[in-house]
């Protein structure tokens, strides 16, 4: 893979900048900044949403005059220059998730910790939130040895069923907060990647189902038997989306986190090696819809192949009972579904599996020589098509194409729905 380029560290993150921050935190005015040093949390193309820095300071106070250390992470949004900003702005990202850190996650985590009884977080601590600036300033769980499982890897039944517990009670909490603070997910809730507000996405998704129908030339099997199919859902993917995230009457809806893949997970462990608690991160893409969504984009991008296509049935049932419990410990007032109409809620967002595994997981997978990022995606000059070409070109993406495709063939996902 080529050299990692790296976001440039925000010019405004300054040591008087820093220090006000920590004083408001730690309700500590005698809090003085020994020093600050910045450094790029991520390479450019490993998140391809926001830009990460990483904060290590140095700092005392007059009730302790020894020099304390810490570590904080830092999340900005891209500069406006930045031709991935002019798509992710029209989603509403930015704003949401400093809502979601500042006003939606403690309560919900209030709610996780006293009423279904749950001690362990659901979310890293929220430092800062600064509106102007567009940036979060929130705790570095690497502190508590906090872990994000390998992407190329996946996860295993066990790491599976931690987050299918965490998201059993992120999703019952959403809920009863819904259902206690009438309108608190009104703004600004509404648009995930599918909506009926703007399409910002669909060049993105039209480039990579093309480029996904340019990759079965190398396969004459695939070819003959995908390729027309492929070509078809190009023309219709977002309508299929947005279809497949309207919510019905009678559907149980909430709080999804929407972007819930591999990477927007923290696990902690214990001294034999299993995960003990999961965390979620990321919370740009938090919609109001079916927690079904959040199902199948983990499911298609996040989990051992085998899990993906021989228990999603049984994986369902999991959380569904989890989340029934959750809902009955937090005095939900509204109807919980059967298991049985919970899994036809879950069959009617199915075309999100087609989103997430065909579109979005070659992209989370890559591991080749080209630059990966939010922009290579969008663009339509050589580069851009160069990239997209050779995400299908990888011999894992090939070879997971020949079970990937007739899964969902099997379902009807690829004929006219």
């Amino acid at each position: 893979m080529s050299e990692p380029r790296l976001h440039p560290i925000p010019l405004w993150l300054t040591e008087d900048y820093v220090q006000k921050k920590l004083r408001a935190f730690l309700k500590n005015d005698s809090l003085k900044l020994e020093k600050l040093d910045i450094k790029p949390a991520i390479a450019k193309g490993e998140n391809y949403n926001s830009v990460m820095t990483r904060i290590n300071v140095e700092y005392t106070t007059k009730e302790s005059k020894e020099k304390l250390e810490t570590n904080f992470l830092v999340k900005t949004t891209f500069a406006d220059k930045d031709p991935a900003a002019h798509v992710l702005t029209k989603y509403g990202i930015y704003t949401r998730e400093m809502d979601m850190y500042q006003r939606i996650l403690p309560k919900m985590a209030d709610v996780v910790k006293t009423e279904i009884g749950d001690p362990r977080r659901i979310f890293a601590g929220t430092v800062n939130v600064d509106k102007e600036r567009d940036s979060i300033i929130f705790e570095d769980l690497l502190l508590e040895n906090y872990k994000v499982a390998c992407r190329l890897k996946k996860l295993d039944l066990e790491h599976t069923h931690m987050v299918l517990e965490k998201l059993a009670s992120f999703h019952a909490a959403g809920a009863v907060l819904a259902e206690r603070e009438r309108g608190i997910f009104r703004e600004n809730y509404d648009r995930g990647f599918y909506n009926k507000y703007t399409r910002g996405y669909e060049p993105v998704m039209k480039g990579l189902l093309k480029a996904l129908s340019r990759s079965l030339n190398l396969d004459e099997e695939l070819r003959r038997r995908y390729q027309a199919k492929i070509d078809r859902v190009v023309d219709h993917v977002m309508i299929y989306g947005e279809r497949s995230t309207t919510n019905n009457p009678g559907d149980f809806v909430t709080l999804t986190h929407g972007d819930l893949w591999t990477t927007n997970v923290m696990f902690q462990y214990d001294g034999k090696g299993h995960p003990t608690n999961a965390i979620f991160i990321d919370f740009q893409f938090s919609v109001w819809n079916s927690p079904a969504i959040d199902l199948h984009y983990f499911f298609s991008t996040s989990i051992h192949d085998e899990l993906r296509l021989h228990n999603q049935p049984e994986l369902v049932q999991f959380y569904y009972y989890k989340l029934k419990d959750a809902l009955k410990k937090v005095r939900y007032a509204g109807p919980i579904p059967s298991l049985f109409d919970f899994q036809l809620q879950f069959r009617a967002r199915a075309f999100y599996a087609v989103f997430a595994s065909l579109m979005f997981e070659p992209f989370m997978l890559y591991d080749g020589k080209e630059e990966a990022s939010l922009e290579q995606m969008i663009s339509e000059g050589e580069s851009g098509i160069r990239f997209k070409d050779d995400l299908y070109r990888q011999e894992g993406a090939r070879k997971k194409l020949h079970h990937t495709l007739p899964y969902l063939e099997q379902w009807g996902l690829l004929d006219d729905m």
